[in-house]
């Protein structure tokens, strides 16, 4: 029900060996967390459950809510960012400009040579990303290379919540569009796949006549649109194509009469209200 700003360029990121491992954030009251993204906070390893902002004032330090964090146990997963002459050997991962690679063999990477993982497909393949992707249970249908489950057709359109084979908050019909359209590009399809759960829960709550609520998950979503609209370019190219996207999940989200109804009731919601957004955020 929101429709992101497209972004500003990148900042650039600080670059660190392969074999270093970068540190973990800090917790900052004020901050905006995606979804799994992995803190610090009194030595101890928290992981995001929900995407949310910290509240000024509101406590929600990761020790004092664990409806927003996990204590994570073992070591973290995630790879570090590409660097031009360093040395990587075969199976290393890494992410470089939101995607993320698995070396198909071992090389140097010598300053120069422009060989970044998109321009090398010979010595670096696209991965979903760095930690193991959960299988999805049942007969599965593989788009971009990502597991979805299958196409509910017509049955998926019977009810409000449709189908949701995985269990993963996401209609079926919804899931497979976002893999053919944005699987491509990992980080992209993981922001997409969490606004389209709030979406969703926007959705089934609408009927609810629940303002605040409707409020809540309007402010969840700011943070997943900010992080898929900064995985685009200003570019004009990219500027339509957004457009058209947002056209297209718009109609898939209210694609019969009652979601139709429940979209428009969750935008009623939340007119006139005021909204927290975060001055800054972490994208994982």
């Amino acid at each position: 029900m929101r429709k992101p700003v497209l972004a500003g360029l990148l900042a650039a990121a600080t670059l660190v060996p392969a074999w270093a491992t970068p540190p973990l954030p800090e917790w900052r009251e004020s901050d905006g967390y995606l979804i799994g993204v992995v803190v610090q906070y009194q030595g101890q390893t928290y992981r995001a459950l929900q995407s949310h902002t910290a509240q000024k004032g509101a406590n929600w330090n990761p020790a004092s809510t664990p409806a927003l964090w996990q204590l994570h146990h073992g070591p973290v997963q995630r790879c570090a960012p590409w660097q031009a002459g360093y040395s990587y050997a075969l199976g290393d991962q890494i992410r470089f400009e939101g995607d993320y690679y698995r070396a198909r063999q071992a090389h140097t990477a010598h300053k120069g040579t422009e060989w970044q993982p998109p321009r090398v497909p010979a010595l670096w393949q696209p991965i979903q990303q760095c930690e193991p992707v959960t299988p999805v249970p049942g007969n599965t249908d593989t788009i971009n290379g990502i597991q979805v489950p299958p196409d509910p057709g017509a049955a998926g359109r019977k009810t409000l919540a449709g189908i949701d084979a995985d269990n993963d908050g996401v209609r079926d019909d919804v899931q497979r569009f976002l893999a053919q359209e944005v699987g491509q590009h990992p980080a992209r399809f993981k922001y997409a796949m969490e606004m389209a759960r709030i979406t969703q829960l926007e959705i089934l709550s609408a009927s609810g006549n629940d303002r605040e609520k409707a409020r809540a998950l309007f402010n969840k979503g700011t943070l997943p649109s900010k992080c898929f609209s900064d995985t685009f370019s200003n570019s004009i190219e990219d500027y339509e194509w957004l457009l058209k996207y947002w056209k297209k999940i718009d109609a898939l989200h209210s694609n019969t009469p009652e979601r139709m109804a429940a979209y428009r009731k969750g935008d009623e919601l939340i007119g006139g209200m005021m909204f927290h957004f975060p001055i800054r955020y972490q994208c994982d």
